[in-house]
């Protein structure tokens, strides 16, 4: 499970990697459960720093050439380590259909 101190560490444009270190993609944004609900307008509120992710909060994630592939939603209780510039997670990319992170979360349509 991912710690608070990674929470603050994550940004767009980081490189993910799965369990085994293949590289799956680039983080395009970070939805926080707050986030979405109390977004108002085109405006969100930061998620409070130091605070322990939520189930809801999720990472998206650019896959393919050039982040031209498929998006990835990812939970952010899923990161096992972050690096300078890399985020590992805890699961092997085999993994990620059947947990369902290729599917977009119905509780993060109203922030794009």
């Amino acid at each position: 499970m991912m710690q608070e101190r990674y929470l603050g560490r994550l940004k767009p444009d980081m490189d993910v990697c799965d369990v085994t270190g293949k590289k799956v993609g680039t983080i395009a944004h970070i939805y926080h459960a707050a986030e979405t609900m109390a977004a108002v307008g085109s405006g969100s509120i930061p998620a409070t720093p130091g605070a322990a992710p939520s189930a809801d909060d999720v990472m998206e994630v650019k896959t393919g050439f050039l982040g031209l592939g498929s998006h990835l939603y990812i939970p952010l209780d899923a990161v096992q380590e972050t690096l300078n510039d890399c985020v590992f997670l805890s699961k092997p990319q085999e993994a990620f259909e059947q947990l369902g992170w290729h599917d977009k979360p119905a509780h993060i349509d109203h922030l794009r």
